[in-house]
């Protein structure tokens, strides 16, 4: 139920902080597994906290542009998601020409991935779509559909009572641990309406999951403390460091071939969605390219060279717009640090960089490429690259990703394969923030997956 101004922390087994798409699936699965939960939740159920959203941006990205998808109330960026649901490929896990391997293998996270499409109110047949297209490249659809906003799918169930709480109003600012930094052992939050600061004691056995956005939890662990100590969390001192989102080239290339995507369309998927094309795992490789999808929209006949090669092949031909959707290779030169500037409560303001590297533009281009040389090769059409599109109109997805890495050890990530903070016995991340790498894949689903994993890992249930 939502919590009025005192509440019995000892109450619970879990604290988590952030009722964003990671935070409530977390709680609500831990509560089915038994556990009590209690979410800390910056803003209200309807309105979001919107001044503790203000990062400063520096590169391809402003701080305006991160604020817009850093969303403080109740189901976070559930609020501002679109809908699209696909899972990453097995070659974003471990691609060579990233150079960065999760610690988990892709397996692992299949089942995960069915559980979540139903929580996303998507069909679980249709988020992983594979179909053959030309050599070297495969059709992978993206199902679409009225976005799930967890506010408001969860409400009635979290005003009830019953085995998850939630802290409306209540802003995390801090943490301590024990001695050896193995245990938490506090929170310190803000109440938003007495505006006073308070403590919560955190027993060894009580877990906490941080799961505030990639922003927020490198915000949070990055605060220094008074006694000018390593911040609880940032003990590896990798924390804001990997910042990635989605790059989106609207309208970089377009191509004309005889391949009508709509028969590509799974048939018995009555959805919505989009057509796309990416590069197979072995193309990849032979090519060192990494995670890029070429969406194909607005199909027409209508066009001079759709008519002919129509004309030239006696086949139908078809002219098709490409929008490209890419991974971003992960470096420590995009990050999240904090400025000197203070809010209210003591939070220092956060100082987003993030620049697409000129191999990130070149993947994408070279991408375009050999699609367009295998088309030519095999007689199905041509392709045109369009260079300003590429490399002077950038956009972005509105994914915040890295920021507290995933890996094997302390000296190269944040988090372990548990998602467990390195060294610490009860303490945890949940979302994007944990992606060791990007791909190309919208994250939705895949951070629904990882909290679900998660819940399980803390209940014993893996």
């Amino acid at each position: 139920m939502f919590l009025p101004d005192r509440f019995d922390g000892a109450a619970y087994d879990c604290f988590i902080i952030g009722s964003g798409p990671a935070g409530l699936t977390a709680a609500l699965a831990l509560g089915e597994a038994g556990r009590r939960v209690l979410v800390f939740e910056s803003g209200d159920a309807d309105v979001p906290r919107n001044e503790l959203s203000n990062s400063v941006g520096y590169g391809h990205y402003s701080g305006a542009y991160w604020n817009l998808h850093w969303i403080r109330a109740l189901g976070g960026t559930s609020n501002v998601w679109t809908g699209w649901c696909v899972t990453e490929r097995e070659i974003d896990f471990d691609n060579p020409a990233v150079g960065v391997k999760w610690p988990i293998e892709r397996a692992e996270l299949v089942p995960y991935w069915r559980k979540a499409a139903t929580i996303l109110d998507r069909d679980p047949r249709f988020i992983d779509v594979e179909r053959p297209f030309v050599p070297g490249f495969i059709y992978r659809p993206v199902p679409t559909g009225p976005p799930t906003r967890f506010g408001r799918k969860y409400r009635d169930q979290l005003e009830a009572p019953g085995r998850v709480d939630v802290a409306l109003g209540r802003t995390v600012v801090g943490f301590d641990a024990n001695a050896s930094r193995s245990i938490v052992t506090s929170i310190e939050y803000v109440d938003h309406q007495l505006d006073l600061r308070r403590t919560l004691t955190v027993a060894p056995k009580q877990t906490v999951i941080v799961a505030a956005g990639a922003m927020g939890n490198a915000q949070l662990f990055l605060q220094p403390r008074s006694d000018g100590a390593v911040p609880v969390g940032n003990e590896s001192g990798m924390v804001g460091l990997h910042l990635m989102e989605h790059p989106e080239y609207h309208s970089a290339g377009e191509c004309v071939m005889d391949a009508e995507m709509d028969l590509y369309w799974p048939a018995d998927n009555k959805g919505t969605g989009m057509h796309a094309i990416v590069a197979d795992r072995e193309f990849s490789i032979q090519h060192g390219l990494y995670g890029c999808s070429l969406q194909c929209s607005r199909k027409t006949g209508d066009h001079d060279m759709a008519r002919f090669l129509s004309s030239q092949s006696g086949r139908p031909h078809f002219h098709y717009d490409i929008t490209v959707r890419s991974e971003m290779l992960p470096s420590a030169r995009n990050r999240v640090v904090l400025t000197a500037e203070r809010n209210r409560w003591g939070l220092q303001r956060p100082s987003a960089r993030c620049v697409i590297d000129a191999r990130d533009f070149q993947n994408v281009e070279q991408t375009l490429r050999i699609f367009g040389e295998t088309l030519i090769r095999l007689g199905r059409g041509r392709v045109r690259v369009n260079n300003d599109r590429i490399y002077k109109d950038v956009w972005g997805q509105g994914h915040t990703l890295g920021t507290t890495r995933m890996g094997t050890s302390r000296d190269e990530s944040v988090v372990d394969g548990e998602c467990r903070v390195h060294g610490y016995e009860n303490l945890f991340v949940g979302g994007s923030s944990v992606f060791p790498s990007g791909g190309y894949a919208n994250p939705t689903l895949t951070i629904v997956a990882l909290a679900l994993r998660l819940a399980d890992t803390i209940a014993g249930t893996r």
